[in-house]
Formats: C-alpha cells, sequence, structure tokens
C-alpha cells in the first residue's frame, strides 16, 4: 500500500488550507482519495467556507459549510451526503441546515436516510427511510416550530414478512399573549400472520391570558394470531381534556376497550368521568359499564354541590344468565345452589336476570342560623375594623385605640421598574386597588372585596450585551471580532413587550355564620 498526504496554506488577502490524502493497494478496498479546502475571507465581514470530499470503493462523502457574518447579518448553511455501499448493506444519508439573523430569523434542518440490508444466509432483509424536518422561525414578538418525521421499514426474518411506519408532527407558536402547541404521533407494526397493530396518539394545548386548555386522544387497533389456536382482536379509544378559566375549571375523561378473542366472544369495558367546578357549584359523575360473554355490569356515580344541597346519587345493575348455579353443589344439602335458591318457582336457565341497586343521599343546606360577623364602621375614604386585639395597620390615627384598624376603600401602587444586570428593565405601572365590604348574593354574611385592575407589565426594548463578565474579567466579543475579521459584531435588539395579567377579585369573609 502506498500513501500520499500533501498539506499547503496561503495567506493573502484571503486565508486558504488545502489538504489531500490519498493511497494506492493491489486490494480495492484499502484505496481511498480525501480532499479537503478551507477559506477564510475578511472583505466586508468574516467568512468561513470549508469543503470535503471522500471516495473509497465503499464509503463516499461530501461536506459543505459556509458560515458569514457581517455588521447587520449572520448566515450559516451545512450540507452533509454520505453513502455506504457494502456487499449485504447500502446505507445513503443527506443532511442540510441553514440559518440566518435577516428580518426575520430563521433556521431550518432536514436529514433524510435510506438503507438497504440483504443477507442471503441468515434469510433477512430490511429496507426503510426515514426523513426529518425542522423548521424555527422567531420575529419579535413571536416564535414558532414545526417539526416532521415520517419512517417506513419492511423486510424478512427467517422467510417472515415484517413491516411498520412511524410518523410524528409537532407544531408550536408563542408570543407575548398566548401559547399553542399540538402533536401527533402515528405508528403501524406488522408481522404477516402473527400480529396487526395501529396506534395514534395526538395532543393539543393552548394557553393565554385567563384561559388554559389540553386535550389528548388515543386511538389503536391490535390482531393477534398465535399458533395453537389463540386470536384476539380489538380497539381502543380514550380521550382526556382540562380547561382552566378564572374561578372555573372542568375535566373529561373517555375511556372504551373492545377485546374479543378465542376464549371470550365478546368483552369490553367502557368508562367516562367528568369534572366541573365554579365558585356556586360543583358536579362530579362517573359512569361504567363492562360486559363478558353474556354478563355485563354498568354503574353511575353522580355528586353535586351547590348553594341549596349537596346529593349523591349511586345505581348499579348486573345482567345475566345463572344457569353456572346449577353445577354449583352444596355437600351439606347434596344439592346445587340454584335448587336451594328456588330459582325454577321465578325464572328459567334460558332467559336473563337482572340485578338493580339504587341509592341516593342528599344534604340540604339551611339558610336559618346565627352569624357572628366582625364590626365594621363604613366612613366616606375607608372602613374601620374594630376588635379587642386588633392593632391599627393602616392609616393610623390618633383618635383611635389600638384595638382598631382601617382599611382604605382606594389604594394607589405606585409604579416602579425592575432592573436586573444583563437583562431588559420591567415596569410596572401604577395600579389602583379597590376595597369593598358588601353581603354576598344569597347569603346574609358579609364579605371584604378586594379588586386589582388589568394592568399591563412592559419589557423595554433590549440589545443583547457585546461584553460579557468571566471569571472577575470582561470579555469583549467586539474586540475579539475586529481582531478575527476586522468588523464589529451584528447589534441584535429585541423590541418593546408588553404582558396584560387580568382583572383580579378576592372575597374575604368578615364573620362567621353557624347554620341551625
Amino acid at each position: 500500500i502506498t500513501l500520499n498526504t500533501n498539506v499547503g496554506l496561503h495567506n493573502h488577502s484571503d486565508i486558504v488550507a488545502h489538504f489531500r490524502s490519498s493511497s494506492f493497494s493491489v486490494i480495492d478496498a484499502l484505496q481511498y482519495k480525501l480532499d479537503g479546502t478551507t477559506s477564510l475571507t475578511r472583505k466586508r465581514g468574516l467568512k468561513l467556507a470549508t469543503a470535503l470530499s471522500l471516495n473509497n470503493r465503499f464509503v463516499e462523502g461530501n461536506h459543505d459549510s459556509t458560515i458569514s457574518l457581517t455588521k447587520k447579518n449572520m448566515e450559516a448553511s451545512v450540507s452533509t451526503m454520505a453513502k455506504v455501499q457494502c456487499p449485504v448493506l447500502r446505507v445513503n444519508l443527506q443532511q442540510e441546515l441553514s440559518g440566518n439573523t435577516k428580518s426575520k430569523p430563521m433556521i431550518s434542518s432536514s436529514i433524510k436516510l435510506k438503507y438497504d440490508f440483504n443477507s442471503a444466509q441468515l434469510q433477512s432483509s430490511a429496507k426503510g427511510n426515514v426523513d426529518h424536518k425542522l423548521t424555527v422561525e422567531s420575529f419579535a414578538p413571536y416564535l414558532a416550530i414545526e417539526t416532521d418525521t415520517k419512517g417506513s421499514m419492511s423486510g424478512l426474518v427467517l422467510s417472515q414478512k415484517y413491516s411498520g411506519t412511524v410518523s410524528s408532527e409537532v407544531h408550536s407558536y408563542l408570543d407575548t399573549k398566548s401559547m399553542r402547541s399540538s402533536a401527533k404521533l402515528e405508528g403501524a407494526s406488522k408481522v404477516n400472520g402473527v400480529w396487526d397493530v395501529e396506534a395514534k396518539e395526538s395532543f393539543a394545548g393552548e394557553a393565554s391570558e385567563g384561559h388554559f386548555y389540553i386535550v389528548w386522544e388515543h386511538r389503536g387497533k391490535n390482531q393477534l394470531q398465535l399458533r395453537r389456536g389463540f386470536s384476539t382482536n380489538g380497539e381502543q379509544n380514550s380521550k382526556v381534556s382540562l380547561e382552566l378559566a378564572p374561578w372555573k375549571a372542568s375535566s373529561v375523561i373517555q375511556l372504551h376497550v373492545s377485546q374479543p378473542s378465542s376464549l371470550f366472544k365478546k368483552a369490553s369495558l367502557g368508562q367516562l368521568v367528568t369534572l366541573t367546578a365554579s365558585l356556586k357549584d360543583q358536579r362530579a359523575s362517573w359512569k361504567g359499564e363492562g360486559h363478558i360473554q353474556t354478563t355485563s355490569l354498568s354503574h353511575n356515580l353522580q355528586l353535586s354541590n351547590d348553594p341549596t344541597a349537596i346529593r349523591l346519587d349511586v345505581t348499579s345493575s348486573l345482567e345475566g344468565y345463572m344457569s353456572f348455579l346449577r353445577d354449583i353443589l352444596l355437600p351439606v344439602y347434596d344439592r346445587s345452589l340454584w335448587d336451594i335458591l328456588k330459582l325454577d318457582v321465578t325464572t328459567s336457565a334460558d332467559k336473563k336476570q337482572h340485578l338493580h341497586i339504587s341509592s341516593a343521599l342528599v344534604y340540604t343546606k339551611s339558610n336559618h342560623g346565627s352569624w357572628f360577623s366582625i364590626p365594621v364602621k363604613e366612613t366616606a375614604d375607608e372602613f374601620i375594623i374594630s376588635g379587642p386585639e386588633l392593632k391599627s395597620l393602616l392609616t393610623p390615627s390618633a383618635s383611635l385605640g389600638s384595638g382598631s384598624m382601617r382599611l382604605a376603600k382606594k389604594t394607589s401602587m405606585a409604579p416602579f421598574v425592575l432592573s436586573l444586570p444583563s437583562l431588559p428593565q420591567v415596569k410596572f405601572p401604577r395600579v389602583e386597588v379597590s376595597t369593598e365590604y358588601s353581603a354576598s348574593e344569597g347569603s346574609t354574611l358579609p364579605f371584604f372585596g378586594v379588586t386589582v385592575p388589568e394592568f399591563q407589565i412592559t419589557l423595554s426594548p433590549f440589545t443583547l450585551p457585546k461584553k460579557l463578565p468571566l471569571a472577575g474579567a470582561v470579555l469583549n466579543l467586539n474586540e475579539v471580532a475586529k481582531k478575527i475579521a476586522d468588523s464589529d459584531l451584528p447589534s441584535i435588539t429585541m423590541s418593546e413587550q408588553s404582558i396584560r395579567v387580568p382583572t383580579l377579585t378576592f372575597w374575604l369573609p368578615a364573620g362567621i355564620f353557624l347554620p341551625s
């Protein structure tokens, strides 16, 4: 084998480096050729370009990359291609990556992979491909991310055919007012004459000012066949959702499974759970049913709470044939359980029997009773709370004793600015907080209500720093760029952002109510 390697470096207006290596041998697998070039251009900024290529009987590859840096923009791109060709394996890989910081900064990436494996000695083969794409976009004030992946495979294992597929999608969007995200995943697997499975998953969520919602769904199918005669096929469906809002919440859980087989011709299960809650009432329910052969069982539970009553309802039912009781013998009586219960009088073996149970429990709330409230005196501008152990906490006055406290009807919170090193300033506006004293609807018990009105928090424009503290020293990135490329780093500035905070009201009881 003969090896030859050459390296060259040129420094004129541009810096260029060359690398070349090759080999010669009577064995073709040991021959290769590798070429590489790297150049650094310092005109109108900084540009670094690299190119590599490899040639061999079994392996081939190319790589190209470019990074460009100017005062106003930065761009980068990478491209890679590789091939593997062996007697039993072939692989083809392509990868691309690009990005820039123009008016709409973006990054995109794609990967493609194909493979083919075939071995006559192992009586096995595999062939498939994978595609993946990623895109990221950012433009004040939003950020978007998307990914897409698909793959498939098929082949033989000991002359047994099989196949499979998988795919996924993810989308995310974020801005100053809301965030949305969704994802889908699908997969399938099949072996001829043995099993066949499919599954689909989906997820979606949204969060915004005063609202939060997520939902998850699953769907699946399966089929299994064993050589000893056992077989089964079924379906599964489920869904879960959750929704939250100020002082409200709701959730739903659904499940349905059906899995008949050679042992049980009918086998299924279904469940449904719901929950809703608010300040005035709360409700929860649980419904379910199940079937095995000719026997079925169902239930229903309802729980509710409102200003008038708390109620619990429970029902359950059982249905099926009871002829199996004839096979249950009691040694003491030497008779079957069917005969002891004298079921021949009320029914017969070819009829279904039903058992139904229901119950209800109700607690009625009383509006009559005794209530003890805190003594409150209202003036034009404030509330005066008197008590033997209270101290004057707000707007103290010499005319009041130590056992009193004052609450202003209107309280003004002065604006202020929160500043942290290397972070944008956060500006809080003036907020007028109001306090009221009143009895809630449908009750004689008084309440204090504290309301914080809607306001906006402002994030000031922010420019990414070019100087960073490092181990007690200061690293000037701009000076580093000047020494390398004789140019300044581009300035990246985030525009002013606003975050809205919704109105919030808190109710505090001003006494105790004891029902009679």
